[in-house]
């Protein structure tokens, strides 16, 4: 027997077909794949144009793609250049989501011979075979190259996801221009995740404690978007889950698997009381003022006044025993975007609303004032920097 009809034996037991008298083998392929390496696959089509979906060991992920195509010039390519900065974030994730990462296929082209052989003639049995590779075969990552890096560094942490898997799927004999086209057509339509959606969706402790104090309140739950964290002008929803999550994280201080769960009725309490002493807040849960009109003339709709009340809140809970009394006073402010003598420069600037954490502390400032708080060193030093600003 041949080298290459031995090869393609022991590689593939469909690839041949043995006659009676046992003594010669006809060869079903038309390539000659001496050696190289295989995978069990599901076959498709798009466009006309057959791919085909394997499952691939994490251990085998180095082996199979072997060409760093990013050394390459721009014009003979058909990948982006990969960010090292991306890939100790993505590594971090499988590590710290053992038993709980998920990660979408990668796509990869190959250059030189490849096969697909089906294991029957039926027309199912044709679409679910063995992929072979040739070892001479060039093998380009078109989308997941990021993934693939950061998998490569979690084996060397954990080699227990070595015999773990991740689908791979491969089209055969493309054109540098068509890869290119593949990469540009898989690109074309991203969509991040909303970050409150995503929140909404998670399982960290910090997200089950905002969505758990917003699911079992019913204030809550009609004023916050569970999904959207830019509300459009037309949205019946005050404002959104990512800044309530902020905002309780700023309440809350540290969040983690060990005290989330005793952290619940705390942040509940604290933000149904902020509710009662919101008269607008509470028109909008009875459909008697739209949400657009309040986050239109007020900051009290927005996300930096509610991680502002996080910062005021957790000084209260930490220091004052009647707290639920102060905070009657909230009743008192005007929260007004025209009242520029208390929030101009600090959440707003020239009508417009300013949601960075600076802004944040300085309106919390401001509410201290207003619930006769006393401010610390530092806020006092902000205080006064704000002062001089104004005055230039």
């Amino acid at each position: 027997m041949s080298r290459t009809l031995r090869t393609l034996v022991l590689t593939n037991k469909h690839i041949f077909r043995k006659n009676m008298d046992d003594k010669y083998f006809e060869v079903l392929s038309m390539q000659t794949i001496v050696s190289g390496t295989s995978f069990p696959a599901i076959k498709g089509t798009q466009a006309g144009n057959e791919y085909y979906t394997v499952m691939c060991p994490l251990k085998r992920l180095m082996k199979v793609f072997t060409l760093d195509e990013s050394i390459l010039p721009v014009e003979k390519r058909a990948q982006r250049v990969i960010n090292e900065d991306r890939i100790p974030e993505i590594t971090n994730y499988i590590l710290d989501n053992r038993y709980g990462y998920v990660f979408s296929a990668l796509t990869a082209c190959i250059d030189g011979k490849s096969e697909f052989i089906g294991i029957g003639e039926s027309k199912h049995e044709q679409k679910i075979g063995t992929l072979l590779i040739d070892e001479d075969a060039e093998i380009y990552i078109t989308d997941g190259q990021h993934r693939n890096a950061a998998i490569l560094e979690a084996l060397k942490e954990d080699p227990s996801l070595a015999n773990e898997t991740i689908s791979i799927v491969f089209f055969a004999n493309k054109t540098l221009a068509e890869r290119q086209r593949i990469f540009k057509d898989l690109n074309l339509y991203p969509v991040k995740t909303d970050t409150s959606l995503s929140i909404t969706y998670d399982d960290k402790p910090h997200a089950i404690l905002s969505k758990t104090i917003i699911y079992q309140s019913k204030n809550l739950s009609k004023l916050v978007h569970m999904e959207k964290s830019n509300l459009g002008s037309r949205s019946k929803k005050l404002i959104s889950h990512s800044a309530v999550n902020k905002a309780t994280k700023q309440l809350v201080g540290k969040i983690d698997k060990d005290n989330y769960q005793s952290l619940i009725p705390i942040a509940s309490e604290y933000w149904e009381e902020v509710i009662k002493n919101m008269p607008a807040w509470l028109l909008v849960c009875r459909d008697e003022v739209s949400s657009k009109e309040l986050r239109e003339e007020g900051i009290h709709a927005h996300s930096v006044t509610f991680q502002a009340l996080g910062i005021v809140g957790s000084y209260l809970l930490k220091n004052d025993k009647n707290w639920k009394q102060t905070l009657i006073r909230l009743k008192q402010i005007n929260w007004d975007k025209s009242n520029q003598a208390d929030w101009e420069s600090r959440c707003v600037v020239n009508g417009g609303m300013n949601n960075n954490s600076q802004s944040a502390k300085l309106t919390a400032n401001k509410i201290k004032h207003y619930l006769e708080i006393p401010l610390n060193e530092k806020e006092q030093a902000d205080e006064e920097k704000l002062q001089r600003a104004r005055n230039v």
